[in-house]
């Protein structure tokens, strides 16, 4: 059974359940001071999975990116790497059932 959720992310690390495909329809991103900040979302469950998507943020603010009504299928799980300019990452998905 698929399960909706929200996850907020302060390090690199998985969304949702490690290696379980994920619809993702969108994401808050707060940068801080420092800069621009970026994540990169990856198909999988570590940085050697295949890249989706880049995400920058703005400096010292929110930054928001909507997938639309259908999302972004993430079939092998997702991984996210932030940098170091940002403070948390907030996600909205879909677990996808097996």
């Amino acid at each position: 059974m698929p399960g909706a959720g929200s996850q907020r992310i302060t390090a690199d690390g998985v969304v949702g359940t490690s290696g379980t495909a994920i619809r993702l329809f969108g994401y808050t991103m707060r940068s801080n001071a420092g800069g621009l900040g970026q994540i990169i979302l990856y198909n999988g469950t570590d940085t050697t999975g295949t890249e989706k998507w880049i995400g920058n943020g703005n400096v010292d603010s929110s930054a928001d990116k909507v997938f639309g009504q259908k999302g972004k299928l993430f079939p092998a799980g997702l991984y996210v790497d932030i940098d170091a300019n940002i403070t948390y990452v907030d996600f909205d998905y879909v677990q996808e059932s097996s």
